[in-house]
């Protein structure tokens, strides 16, 4: 996590040289277009990988088993604030702070029943093994948080977006810092009684940067569903999408702790992994104009992560290890818009009306 902060900070200070270049290209154009602010709040859809703890069979060549699978829905809640720097050469630049978190939690149960149960040692130690049925419930509590740091490239050209399907509006770059924070707890029983107790934080902070582009579409000229077009434009709704792609340093820490409940042992064990990741949003947006300076958005953002850590616990010969397997996640929020001064909302740079 020092890391991660030592990389928010020197992004900031970048930022700052950034803002203040951009600023003195065009002073004047720094109060062109007004600041944006917008809240929200919705639900987060997050798939990880699952946890495989315990295993049946014979102790020294057990197979394991699946103990909790986890896709679930949580709430999330966000905010932001974008800004006008001034111009690029011929394109208009806003910079803008943005950022997430989300808690999405669940539980499952599974049943081992065999004729011998395996319940592994992280540490390293002998595995445990008895009772013929072995009942575990698992509890996983996830924070899934973000914050991005990010510059826009407004093209010149304000056409319309009709009776073309798309408009590019912009392109994008940003700094981008997140984690995924879990919260495992296992709990073992036979009959009622207690067998073992696990838990473990599996913490990973990803921090890079990202490319990106976007700008608006139309419903109305997609054939065949023309009047779902008509019917936006009736509604005087505005569809938006953006698509951002990067790569990021995945550095995860790992933190065990396992005790049998019928023998006085317990154990602790420690590991960490730097990985490579890529992630991929792909973001909508449907905005309906309700004020000179105020507009809702339905926002939902479509992520797919490629390292997320799968833990390989020790079955006696091998140690326990950090795997990693791909992820994918959604964010819906309903979002608030606020145009603080400059012209009115309708008019800034970030919500460019097209020409009529």
């Amino acid at each position: 996590m020092r890391r991660s902060l030592q990389l928010l900070a020197a992004t900031a200070l970048c930022a700052g040289a950034f803002v203040q270049t951009a600023a003195a290209q065009d002073v004047a154009s720094a109060v062109y277009g007004s600041t944006r602010i917008y809240v929200g709040g919705g639900f987060q859809y997050l798939s990880l990988p699952d946890i495989k703890f315990t295993g049946k069979g014979d102790p020294s060549n057990f197979s394991v088993q699946k103990n909790s699978d986890f896709s679930n829905y949580g709430w999330s809640t966000g905010g932001g604030i974008e800004t006008g720097l001034g111009f690029w050469g011929a394109s208009r630049v806003t910079g803008g702070i943005k950022g997430f978190w989300s808690n999405v939690t669940g539980d499952d149960r599974s049943r081992c029943k065999a004729s011998t149960c395996v319940v592994p040692d992280p540490a390293g130690g002998p595995p445990a093994f008895g009772p013929p049925v072995l009942e575990t419930k698992t509890d996983r509590d996830v924070d899934y948080w973000g914050g991005q740091l990010e510059a826009k490239f407004w093209s010149p050209n304000t056409t319309d977006v009709k009776p073309n399907f798309y408009r590019n509006d912009y392109f994008i770059a940003g700094a981008d810092i997140r984690g995924i924070d879990q919260d495992n707890h296992l709990k073992g029983r036979f009959e009622g009684d207690p067998i073992y107790n696990y838990k473990e934080s599996l913490d990973t902070t990803y921090y890079g940067g990202y490319i990106g582009l976007g700008g608006e579409y139309s419903f109305g000229f997609i054939p065949g569903i023309k009047n779902v077009g008509g019917l936006y434009d009736r509604l005087g709704l505005r569809t938006f999408i953006s698509a951002r792609a990067g790569l990021y340093e995945a550095d995860t820490d790992y933190d065990g702790r396992y005790a049998l409940q019928f023998v006085p042992f317990n154990s602790k064990i420690s590991k960490s992994n730097d990985d490579l990741a890529f992630i991929g949003t792909i973001s909508l947006e449907t905005r309906k104009q309700i004020g000179p300076r105020t507009s809702l958005s339905l926002f939902t953002d479509y992520e797919y992560i490629s390292s997320v850590p799968k833990m390989h616990y020790s079955d006696g010969d091998r140690p326990t290890r950090i795997d990693d397997e791909g992820a994918f996640a959604t964010r819906t929020m309903l979002r608030l818009n606020i145009a603080l001064g400059g012209p009115p909302l309708e008019a800034a740079p970030v919500y460019n009306e097209p020409m009529k």
